[in-house]
């Protein structure tokens, strides 16, 4: 019986690594929607007495025009909120994937992508839950009050327009994580990322189908925006250093 090659064995670990990799976060995002699902209501209700809208003493300035959309959009919250909860397990499990065949310069870089796009961007889309979204709805308050316009409120159309907001945020973080990875990981052609112009494309072609109606006439825009921030920023991460010989590389990594 034949013995695999050293390459050969390293390489079938290393997928077997990647594969339980995909599997961990697989569960674990299951697990996390079974947990938000039944924390929905109470954060819907909670979110809604924040802002400062005039619902009136039974909400009655409140309305739901369509129940499909709205149970919809009960589940779009579910599982945003389940993948901002995953993003910071999933960056510790790619960066222990990642680190045996990396130097300590590549890891300082990857630790920083991860960083900002798995733990500062869930951050930030907290903080614009919490406070952002809330100042918007006080100008449009304002402005409605000077103008003497009644207030009338489409529940899921709120919600629409913190989802959209979110959904931006994650597709922007995704886009420098797979960016980024690409260049540490040595996946380059000619200074840039193997798969970058079908990356970058994806991304906004993604934001142009899926973005809520309320940001129609901004789709495009904000796409290419994001699109090119994205792409802007994974240039900053070095592409991976060839693999020196004993002999030319004193540095060992730790």
């Amino acid at each position: 019986m034949e013995e695999q090659a050293p390459e050969t064995t390293n390489l079938h670990h290393h997928l077997t690594e990647g594969h339980d990799l995909l599997k961990v976060n697989a569960i674990a995002f299951s697990i996390l929607c079974l947990f938000w699902s039944y924390f929905t209501s109470d954060m819907i209700e909670t979110w809604l007495s924040h802002i400062t809208i005039a619902t009136g003493p039974n909400n009655e300035n409140l309305s739901i025009y369509s129940p499909f959309e709205w149970v919809m959009m009960r589940w779009e919250i579910v599982l945003l909120f389940s993948l901002i909860s995953l993003m910071p397990l999933s960056s510790i499990l790619i960066y222990r994937f990642a680190k045996p065949g990396l130097y300590p310069r590549e890891r300082t870089y990857l630790v920083s992508v991860l960083f900002l796009t798995t733990t500062l961007v869930p951050v930030m889309i907290l903080i614009i839950w919490i406070y952002g979204i809330p100042y918007i709805f006080d100008l449009a308050t304002e402005f409605n009050s000077s103008i003497g316009v009644g207030e009338k409120y489409d529940a899921a159309s709120i919600f629409s327009i913190g989802i959209g907001i979110t959904w931006v945020l994650l597709v922007w973080a995704i886009t420098i994580l797979i960016l980024s990875l690409s260049r540490v990981f040595g996946l380059v052609e000619n200074g840039n990322s193997r798969f970058r112009l079908r990356i970058v494309a994806i991304s906004a072609s993604l934001l142009v189908l899926t973005l809520p109606v309320e940001y129609d006439g901004l789709k495009l825009v904000i796409s290419i925006i994001v699109s090119a921030l994205a792409d802007g920023i994974s240039r900053m991460v070095p592409v991976a250093m060839p693999q020196w010989t004993e002999h030319q590389h004193s540095d060992t990594s730790v």
